[in-house]
């Protein structure tokens, strides 16, 4: 039953968001992500822990407060942005978005193995799927379904999939991936979330080992498709800025679970990399490292 009004609730706040004008959507998220920030204790002190273990030795105790804070404003304004995602064109996503690096990256269909994604959960991620409608074909990304929310699933599926993505489960995802690729399509896949114990890799994410995916790594080594590193960056208010980096040089020893481990930490490294540029736009309210927090910051 809760699910099913949060499922409500928000069907009626994207109803009430897509009758506003834009700017002043926006204005409305980022104050929803200040509520957010001082009312949900639980998230805000996941954020600030996690910040700690990243940062706690660069950034003093109030630079964390406020950059969890700026999280959970951009995290509101991400919001507003997905539920007016239907409504967007290619024109208006070109207008919004400043795409960095796509020419070299269309290049690489000649070699005809497909293109991989390191996606994260950074920025506007999910504005990234609209670029299937800029280079004409969906992009295929997995996403676990969420259990118990079966309302609120299929109505953020019929987004995602409006944006242009072709979104697939975890269930024999390998398969599909590897035929997606071999029909020279792009595979988007995150990396960023922590993985099972007795299914993910411990590798390291600012200094502490971290549970991670090997799928990507698998895949790509396995495939022989490029791995591009691509990020969604807030610009301003309105604006955002598409960065698709030059791909990746993976690690080829022949020592298969040694480059499988090598690869994935090059992946956790590169995000790593844009964390420090961009600290308020990573998905800190996640518990990367540990399932529960141990201490609790107000």
């Amino acid at each position: 039953m809760t699910s099913f009004l949060t499922y409500l609730l928000l069907r009626a706040l994207s109803f009430f968001v897509n009758l506003l004008p834009e700017g002043f959507a926006l204005h409305l998220g980022r104050q929803l992500g200040n509520v957010w920030y001082h009312l949900d204790f639980e998230h805000r002190n996941v954020a600030i822990q996690n910040l700690r273990t990243a940062l706690g030795q660069e950034k003093s105790a109030s630079e964390i407060r406020e950059i969890a804070r700026r999280t959970f404003q951009n995290l509101g304004m991400m919001a507003v942005e997905f539920f007016r995602i239907p409504r967007m064109d290619v024109k208006t996503f070109k207008e919004r978005v400043k795409i960095e690096g796509l020419e070299e990256a269309l290049k690489l269909f000649q070699k005809g193995k497909g293109i991989f994604l390191l996606l994260s959960h950074f920025g506007n991620w999910e504005m990234m799927g609209v670029m299937s409608k800029v280079i004409g074909s969906p992009i295929m990304v997995i996403a676990k379904p969420m259990k118990k929310k079966e309302w609120l699933d299929q109505w953020v599926a019929k987004i995602r999939s409006a944006s242009g993505l072709e979104v697939i489960s975890t269930v024999n995802a390998s398969r599909k991936v590897i035929r997606a690729l071999s029909q020279n399509r792009v595979v988007g896949i995150l990396i960023d979330q922590r993985a099972k114990r007795s299914e993910g890799i411990w590798v390291d994410f600012f200094g502490r080992k971290a549970p991670t995916t090997p799928g990507l790594a698998v895949l790509a080594m396995k495939t022989g498709a490029p791995v591009l590193p691509v990020f969604m960056v807030r610009d301003g208010f309105q604006g955002h800025r598409l960065i698709i980096k030059e791909p990746l040089e993976l690690i080829h020893t022949g020592d298969i679970k040694r480059d499988v481990e090598a690869n994935t930490q090059l992946f956790n490294h590169t995000l790593e990399s844009m964390i420090r540029q961009y600290p308020d736009q990573w998905f800190w309210v996640h518990r990367r490292w540990e399932r529960k927090a141990r201490v609790y910051h107000r």
